[in-house]
């Protein structure tokens, strides 16, 4: 293993994984406003429905978008864990975006603390959501590779 190729391989593709945790980033924000912009306020009995059927649009939204974040990163990633690339991107891009939009568009009537406290609440199924995708990313690049093979 004292080939030139091992000891230049960096342990990570730094630049390629800071582009794919901006587009997730930027994925978790537009899919989650997609859905809360689609979401069908008609099925809604009342105030509370309405809330909750909004806060579950959005969670899911940006649940989505990062576990399609987190597959892109792992396969756009070259070198390091790709697992963890997609990992890494997936809740940095939460931590960046999705948290930052939500606390800065949350209605005038909610404080600043609730919807912090939102956020948190959000951040246990996207990480659910961000494992699974870059689990997803790595069987996906496994047989695309034996598939080119």
């Amino acid at each position: 293993m004292t080939t030139p190729e091992a000891s230049q391989r960096q342990p990570f593709d730094g630049p390629r994984l800071l582009v794919a945790t901006a587009l997730t980033a930027g994925l978790g924000v537009a899919v989650a406003a997609v859905f809360l912009h689609s979401y069908p306020r008609a099925n809604d009995v009342g105030p509370t429905a309405a809330a909750l059927g909004d806060a579950f649009a959005w969670i899911f939204g940006a649940s989505l978008g990062l576990f399609i974040g987190s597959i892109a990163t792992v396969l756009f990633v070259r070198a390091g864990s790709r697992f963890f690339a997609g990992f890494l991107a997936g809740v940095v891009g939460f931590w960046i975006g999705v948290m930052p939009y939500l606390v800065a568009t949350a209605p005038s009537d909610v404080s600043s603390s609730a919807a912090l406290g939102f956020s948190f609440v959000a951040f246990a199924p996207a990480l659910v959501f961000v494992t699974a995708g870059s689990a997803v990313g790595v069987a996906l690049r496994r047989a695309l590779r034996r598939r080119s093979a």
